[in-house]
C-alpha cells in the first residue's frame, strides 16, 4: 500500500448494512438527521450551504487518511440533469474537485486511492456516497444541483 491508498478493509467495513452515526444539520430552521459512517478519522461537523445546494463536511482524518460513507437525502440535496435524471454529485476536497471514478474505491485487491469518491447506493429517497480522504484532508463539499439546501 502506498501513501495515497486506504486499506480495502476500511471499505469492506463501510459496505456493511446500516449506519453507526447520525449528525443533525440545521436547514432553514429545521433539524435534519444525516446518517453516516466514518473509519480512520472523525466527523467534526456538517453545515448546509443553501446557495450551493451543498453540504460542507469537516473531518479529522487518521494518520493514513480515512473514509466517509454519507447518506444524502434527495429532498435535501440531489444532482439532476435538465431532464431530471441523476447525474454525479460534484465533490470537492479542501477546495479541489476530486474524481468520482468508480475505480478509485473497491473491496478487493485494487488500491483505494485518497481523494476519490463513488456513489455506492441509490434509492428514490436517498443517494449514498463513499468518500476516501487523505491524512491532510479537512473539508469535503458535496454539491448538487437541486433540493431544499
Amino acid at each position: 500500500m502506498t501513501g495515497n491508498e486506504v486499506s480495502s478493509s476500511v471499505i469492506a467495513n463501510l459496505a456493511k448494512p446500516g449506519y453507526g452515526f447520525q449528525y443533525k444539520v440545521a436547514i432553514n430552521g429545521k433539524t435534519v438527521p444525516i446518517n453516516y459512517n466514518i473509519l480512520q478519522g472523525s466527523l467534526v461537523g456538517i453545515l448546509a450551504d443553501t446557495a450551493r445546494h451543498s453540504f460542507d463536511v469537516a473531518v479529522n482524518p487518521g494518520p493514513q487518511g480515512g473514509a466517509l460513507e454519507i447518506e444524502v437525502p434527495r429532498y435535501i440535496i440531489d444532482s439532476k440533469t435538465s431532464t431530471s435524471t441523476d447525474k454525479p454529485f460534484v465533490v470537492l476536497m479542501d477546495g479541489q474537485r476530486i474524481s468520482g471514478e468508480p475505480t478509485g474505491i473497491c473491496v478487493g485487491s485494487c488500491p483505494n486511492i485518497a481523494n476519490t469518491f463513488k456513489q455506492t447506493q441509490s434509492s428514490n429517497t436517498d443517494r449514498v456516497l463513499t468518500i476516501i480522504f487523505g491524512p491532510d484532508s479537512r473539508f469535503i463539499e458535496i454539491r448538487g444541483s437541486t433540493g431544499t439546501v
